[in-house]
């Protein structure tokens, strides 16, 4: 039996199992293998990743991680600016550093694809990445302009409470970003685009990133 929902994402639900454990479950039908084969590629690799215990279908059971995401830190000021930009820096240029693996193009690396400040605990070990569903190998500037344009996508909308900080987290991002981030942004706008399945306009926060990034 599950415990209590602990979080809602955009396409799964995270239940409490115990202590140790949680219960990641996909709302829609769902293949984990691909996930959890790029989880533990990863943590073998020494990268900061939860700790998959099983996995069957649409569900995985996962380490529970104490610690707010890295979002909440920046909220309650447990976090600099400066510090989570340099906290996403460095778990991009790691990520991108980890052999991709076996049959994965030449001269690719292991992309998140959606790696910004709700998808990193900020635990007693350290930064921890979670919700790898899109990981797969690729160019590493298509991963590193994609965290930048969800950043800008916060900072153009003026809406949104963290409008300002966020364009302040992007700059400082930029500045310490590896690779080039804005190569190929007409190519990171469309896998947004399609990510939120054509609900949101990108050509601000397209924009902003180039802005920030002269």
């Amino acid at each position: 039996m599950t415990g209590p929902l602990l979080a809602s994402g955009r396409e799964a639900d995270v239940y409490a199992l115990d202590e140790r454990r949680v219960l990641r479950r996909y709302r829609r039908d769902a293949d984990v293998t691909g996930e959890v084969d790029a989880m533990r590629h990863l943590a073998g690799a020494g990268y900061p990743v939860p700790a998959v215990y099983e996995a069957a279908g649409r569900d995985m059971v996962l380490e529970r991680l104490d610690g707010p995401t890295m979002a909440q830190a920046l909220v309650t000021a447990a976090l600099t600016l400066d510090q989570a930009a340099t906290h996403l820096a460095e778990l991009l240029r790691r990520l991108h550093e980890v052999p991709p693996g076996p049959g994965a193009p030449a001269g690719t690396a292991l992309l998140h694809l959606d790696l910004h400040p709700e998808n990193v605990l900020m635990t007693a070990r350290g930064p921890v990445v979670i919700d790898w569903c899109n990981a797969r190998p690729g160019d590493p500037d298509l991963d590193t302009g994609l965290t930048a344009l969800i950043l800008a996508q916060v900072a153009v909308d003026p809406r949104h409470e963290w409008s300002a900080p966020a364009g302040a987290l992007l700059s400082a991002f930029l500045r310490l970003a590896p690779g080039a981030p804005t190569r190929l942004l007409d190519e990171v706008v469309r896998f947004r685009d399609w990510q939120l399945s054509g609900t949101e306009r990108l050509d601000l926060a397209a924009e902003r990133v180039l802005a920030c990034a002269r």
